[in-house]
This record gives C-alpha cells, structure tokens and sequence, in this order.
C-alpha cells in the first residue's frame, strides 16, 4: 500500500499542486502558505486539464503520458514566465470582512440555552427530534437579540483570552493548529479503509469514476458511457499516466486524501474573511461535516472536489474581486469559477444559482455607485460565463440542449436528463439534514453566524463587506431552500454541502462567543463561560464521535476477493468488445464490472430502474432492455441477435454479492450448456461466452 501511496502522490504533487503554484503567486496576494497552497491546487486543477483537453477534442486523442508531461509543463512554466514577468499580487493586507467581536448578555442568554440544550442531545439525555424545534428557537432569539442590540464591541470584547494567550502575535500558530486539524481530516479519511478496506475502497461511484478516467485515457471523451464534464477524470487520468497505476489502484491510496481539500479550502476563506482563528474554527468544522464524510463514503469524488473546495475558493473570489477589482482578481474568479463547470454539473447549478441574484442585485448598484468595482465585477462574469459554455458546449450538447428548449425537433440527452432527475429525489428529513449531514454544532452555530452577519455590517462597513456578507448569507439559503426541494432534482446533493457555508457562519460564531469572554459583569461572565463551555464540548464531542465512526467498517463496501478475482479475469482477456452483467438493484454491479475488465459497455439497470429512469447513460434505454431480455431468456434467435448486435464477448453472472441480494440469472445460462461455455467461475461470479465465440 505505501508504494503505490507515494507513487499516487507524487504525481498528484505534480500534476494537482505544482503547476498552478507560480499562478496563485501572481493571481491573489496569501496570508501564508496555507492559503496559498489551495490556490494552487484549485489553478492547478482549473488549468491543467482545461490545456490537456485541447489536443483531445482537436485530434481525437486519448490522454497519453507525453501529452500528461507536456501540459503539466506548459501550464507550470506558463505561471512561472507570467510571474516573472508581472510580480506576485498585491492587495490590501487586511481582512475582507470585520472580525468577530464578543456577544452582550442579551445575545449571550438564549445562546447558552440553546447550546446546552444541543449538548443534553449529544450526550444521550435528551432525543435529538425533542430538542430540534428549541434549541433553532432560542438561536433565532439570539439572533434577533443580536440585530436589535447590533454595536461596535468594546476593547475587552474583542479577543481577551487570545491576547492574554499571545496568539494574536503568533501567527505561526495557526499553522501548528491548522495541521492538527489536516492530521485529523487525513484520519477521517484513511483510518476506516486502512482498518477494514485493503486493497479495495469503499464506495461504489468510483467504478463509475475508474470508466470514465480509462475512457479520457483511450478516447479522450466520456460520452456514451455518461452526460458529465470530463476535469475530474482528465486529472485521474493524468495521474495514472505519471503514476504508472491504473484508476482503480489510485483511489483506494488518494481518495481519503481528498477530505483534506474542504479544511484547506474553508480555512482559506475564513481565514481572509476574519483572520486565522475563524480560519482554523472552519477547518476543524469540516471535520465534522456528514456530508462531506457521505461523499467520500459513496465515492462521489467529483462531487466534494468541486463543491466543497473549487466552488468555495470561487466564492473567495468573488469576495476579492469586491475588495480589490482588478485585472488579476477578474481572472482569478473567472479560472476557479469556470472550473466548477468542467468539473460537476450539480455543483454547475450552485453557482449559476448563486451569481444570477448577484448579478440582479448587486452589479447595477456596482456600475451605477462603485464604477470600478461594477466594471471589474462584470468582466469577470461574462468571462467565466464564456469559459463555461466553451467547457459545457460537448459535455452538455448545448446546440441542442437549446434547440429543444426553443422548441426544436429532437430533444437532447442533456434535457432528457433532466428531465429524469427532476421531482424524483426525496428530501432529506430535517432531523437528518442537520443531526447528520450538517452535524448539530455546525447547524446551530452556522444559524447563529447568520444573523451576526446580517446585523454585524450594519452603518459601520463599507460596501466590499457589505456585498461580502450579502453573498455569504444567499449562498447559505440557496443550498438550504435546494435541499428541502425536489424540483431541483438533486435535493439530498443540496443537503450534503449545506454544512459547508454554514461551516463558515459556525467558525464566526464560534469565535464571537469565545470572544465573550472577559473581565465584565457577573451575570455576563456566566452566560458567555457556559456558552464557551457547552460549545466547546458539543463540538468536541461531534468530532470525537465522527472520527470514531470513520474507523468502522462501510455498508458501502461491494468488492470481494472472488470478484476482484473474476474482474482481473476479464481484464486480462479483454480483447475488445462488450460484456453484459447480470442486473441486480441499481447500476452498480455492472459498473464495477466494466471498471475492473475494462470496458465501457453495456451498462445493466434493474427493470424498475429502466422503467423509472434517473440515472440512465445518453444511449437511452433501449440497451438496457435488451440487457433485461438476454438475462431473461438465454435462448433464442432474439437473444442471439442482441448478443451479435452488441458484439458481447461475455456474459458475466453475480452468484454472490457482500451488500444486496443477488437473483440467479446465473442458473439460467448455466443450464444452457450448449450455448454458453463456462470460462471462468468461483463462489461469487459465473463468467460465459457463446459457444460460437472464440477465446
């Protein structure tokens, strides 16, 4: 496992951090390394795979090893050249936003409340459905209290415990704290795989995520095998081509890695927004995320990559660009934003959610009272808007995607997608919305953070911050109203990133209430000690126990020794071809199929699932039917005509599978033995092939 650990991570260094370090150098001015570390790894991820797709939609080539080195190069040298020439960014040394300030009694008394009442919860005194509805009242009362009583904090409000410490002189610190919680997210992710998963991983996404990765590396294309933007397994590929390992070997030793990204990026933006100590509480809250654990749990790689780091830093961005206008932080937020649209298409819509009321709202009082700022704003969205229908245009089939909303003749894949998705996901219930995916601490803070902000800015901040907050709390309610609709067809997606936002409102909170603290009147010195207390042990106590859970063995495991077994078979006799999987509840045993064999057809749904559809490839469902009539009826001239139409090699057959109940479409075709010949079996598959194939 190490070998390959380091070998993945070596490339990754190369291919995912080096060469946009130069780039975030000469784009947007860092605090310290940290942040200026996940820059590079979100330039890097918006601008190597963006240049590699060029000879691949040019020549029709897949993503080679010289093709990987040179455009990892270009794209480094690219940076170094321009920085050289240009110099690193400059920019007010400042913070975005105005730090946190402590809490008056007021604000202070239906927080302890609450707090306590959270913590009753967390340590089994109390049902967590019976505490939901108080504890979000009395943080509601607190934030009223808030906007009512909204003032400048004293002097003594303001940081006395940091002070007294020497933190606020030692901003070395916050890297010393900034790494514990790093060591703590590399533990979420790797104690549960190291304990229970070697030398598989768990999840069942990345089978699907290892096909397409192998198809960016054949074909240089993802379609037909699904509608989805290519970034995310252009840089697989990329790293398999460097690394010498195959995707299904990278992420088993990478994958967990990836939970480190949400830390970096919330600390990031946290950090710029409030200084360090916000920076370090938000990181150390994504620990604690289940949505962000959820996504790595399923292997929706894509999806936390995008989401929970590229499109976080794209709103950091944005919040420079109100700061600073300027040509570099135009560029900046059209790179990391655009980058979101090469990279996911749910994702796509949180920012096309979250900019369309921007641009309505903000940029006419922009152009009309802040000329520059206005200007720079618009630039920078109709630059992103132009590299974002460059990446969407083949991914998504643009041409006729509009066509068929104007009311073309033929529909296209994309709408039909759509259209598949649309009203038939269930809302996550509310207790598990925030008991779960967002985590108690995280959901109370972050509602608190919400009125700090609302009433923090209030006649005393200029418009950059203003805009800033403005944009903090609609990206908030925007994930939140998508998670409790399921017109926007991904509402348990909404759901899972609700944390993340709100991450960022709890880290201001969090710190506003330790900051109440401090030589003050006896009844406010006891509100503010309890609050610090129940808070600080509620969050102690969430982390513990998510770290605890991530080092328990997964549900989300589907691999075996013997199935591993019979996809290495069919790996190493692949000569081309298709192979047809038994169907068994839902797509996923026939993606893991092709991804060890290494095809990319034909995929096999359940017949509920065809007749249903949400999740079917742009090929439509007439395959899959004919998947369902093979598994059915193996024989006849129908059935041997299917076989010759898809040029299927070999028909593979689940006995035995570890998370769901198998049905014995293998007993049909093993009765059959003068049509099929057996060429590989153990305990879990069956593996044929028609006795007029040859191998």
């Amino acid at each position: 496992m190490l070998p390959e650990l380091m070998r993945a991570l070596v490339a990754a260094l190369i291919v995912g951090v080096a060469p946009g370090w130069f780039w975030s150098a000469l784009l947007c001015p860092a605090r310290d390394r940290a942040e200026r570390f996940a820059y590079s790894v979100a330039l890097s991820m918006a601008l190597v795979p963006a240049v590699v797709l060029v000879p691949t939609k040019l020549f029709g080539l897949g993503v080679t090893l010289p093709m990987a080195v040179l455009s990892t190069l270009l794209v480094f040298f690219g940076g170094l050249v321009a920085y050289l020439v240009y110099g690193s960014a400059k920019g007010p040394e400042g913070l975005l936003g105005t730090e946190p300030g402590g809490l008056g009694l007021v604000v202070l008394v239906p927080v302890s409340g609450g707090l306590v009442l959270a913590l009753g919860t967390a340590i089994g005194f109390l049902p967590f459905r019976w505490t939901l509805i108080p504890v979000s009242a009395l943080m509601v009362v607190a934030g009223i209290a808030h906007l009512l009583a909204s003032r400048r904090p004293t002097g003594v409000e303001r940081g006395v415990i940091a002070d007294s410490l020497g933190l606020r002189e030692r901003p070395s610190a916050s890297l010393v704290l900034l790494a514990v919680v790093l060591a703590m997210a590399l533990f979420h992710g790797y104690s549960g795989p190291v304990l229970h998963d070697w030398p598989f991983i768990r999840g069942v996404d990345h089978y699907s995520h290892a096909v397409m990765a192998n198809l960016m590396m054949t074909r240089g294309e993802i379609s037909p095998y699904l509608i989805y933007p290519p970034g995310f397994h252009t840089m697989t590929a990329m790293v398999s081509r460097l690394s010498g390992l195959d995707p299904l070997e990278i992420f088993p030793v990478l994958g967990p890695a990836l939970l480190v990204l949400p830390a970096l990026a919330l600390y990031a933006l946290a950090s710029r927004l409030w200084g360090w100590e916000c920076g370090v509480a938000a990181a150390a809250f994504s620990v604690m995320l289940g949505g962000t654990y959820f996504y790595f749990n399923d292997a929706m790689y894509p999806n936390l990559v995008t989401s929970q780091f590229l499109l976080v830093l794209a709103v950091a961005a944005l919040l420079r660009l109100y700061a600073t206008p300027s040509v570099r932080s135009v560029i900046l937020l059209a790179l990391l934003g655009s980058s979101v649209v090469l990279y996911h298409p749910v994702a796509s819509m949180y920012l096309a959610l979250l900019l369309a009321p921007a641009t309505v709202l903000f940029l006419p009082y922009l152009l009309l009272y802040e000329r520059r700022t206005g200007v720079s704003v618009f630039a920078a969205f109709a630059l992103l808007g132009i590299l974002s229908v460059i990446y969407a245009w083949d991914t998504y089939d643009l041409p006729q995607a509009v066509a068929g909303m104007v009311g073309g003749s033929r529909a296209s894949t994309t709408g039909d997608a759509v259209g598949m998705a649309v009203g038939t996901q269930a809302v996550y219930p509310m207790e598990f919305l925030i008991g779960v995916m967002t985590s108690p601490p995280v959901a109370w803070l972050g509602l608190l953070g919400v009125f700090l902000l609302a009433g923090g800015p209030r006649g005393r901040v200029g418009t950059p911050r203003m805009l800033a907050y403005m944009t903090l709390i609609l990206w908030t309610a925007i994930i939140f109203l998508g998670s409790r609709a399921s017109l926007t067809g991904f509402p348990q997606r909404f759901g899972r990133d609700l944390g993340v936002p709100l991450a960022l409102l709890a880290a201001f909170a969090f710190v506003a209430v330790v900051r109440s603290l401090g030589p003050r009147r006896a009844a406010a010195v006891f509100a503010a000690s309890l609050a610090v207390l129940a808070a600080s042990t509620l969050v102690g106590l969430r982390t513990l126990e998510s770290l605890e859970n991530s080092s328990v063995s997964s549900p989300q495991m589907t691999m075996t020794p013997d199935i591993a077994e019979a996809g290495a078979w069919l790996e190493a006799h692949n000569t081309g071809g298709n192979i047809m999987v038994s169907p068994h509840a839902n797509q996923v045993p026939s993606r893991m199929m092709l991804a060890m064999g290494d095809y990319a057809g034909l995929q096999s749904f359940a017949e509920y699932q065809v007749d249903h559809p949400r999740d079917l490839p742009p090929t439509g469902p007439q395959p899959m039917r004919d998947v369902l009539w093979v598994m059915n009826h193996p024989e006849g001239e129908k059935t041997q005509l299917l076989l010759q139409k898809h040029d299927v090699r070999y028909v593979v057959l689940y006995k035995n599978m570890p998370d769901r109940v198998t049905l014995d479409y293998w007993r049909f075709f093993a009765s059959q033995p003068d049509l099929y010949r057996t060429v590989f079996e153990n305990r879990d598959v069956l593996i044929v092939t028609r006795r007029d194939t040859a191998g």
